[in-house]
């Protein structure tokens, strides 16, 4: 009974696992690309660790902790070069700055109550 609700649920991953990679190359924004790449990674540490536990072998074990910890470090580098390469985009762009500069128009006309609340009277 256990090898076919492992079988389930490796198959489950996997179908998991494929919509994540379609997310990748069809997702419409770097941040979606980046999610559904960590969602992949952490499909796949499932099935081989339910592989590891179907073939009753403790030599997975080693490669699923590197595998976890590639994934992860790979996500953190990612996100490390956003930080730096979108604000660069942003101050770049004129369209940008005109929205930014209406945002800043928007809030100063705002109404009493969100003054005092920046003067810290409430």
């Amino acid at each position: 009974m256990i090898d076919v609700t492992i079988i389930v649920c490796i198959v489950i991953l996997g179908a998991a696992a494929l919509l994540s990679l379609w997310r990748i190359i069809v997702g419409p924004g770097v941040l979606d690309r980046v999610i559904a790449y960590d969602s992949a990674a952490i499909c796949v540490i499932g099935m081989m660790v339910l592989l590891s536990i179907k073939w009753k072998s403790d030599l997975l074990v080693e490669i699923i902790m590197i595998f976890s910890l590639l994934g992860f470090m790979g996500t953190i580098a990612i996100v490390c070069y956003l930080n730096a390469a979108i604000p660069r985009q942003r101050a770049a762009s004129k369209s940008w700055r005109e929205r930014r500069e209406k945002m800043k128009g928007d809030a100063s006309k705002g109404s009493n109550s969100d003054k005092s609340e920046e003067e810290g009277i409430v």
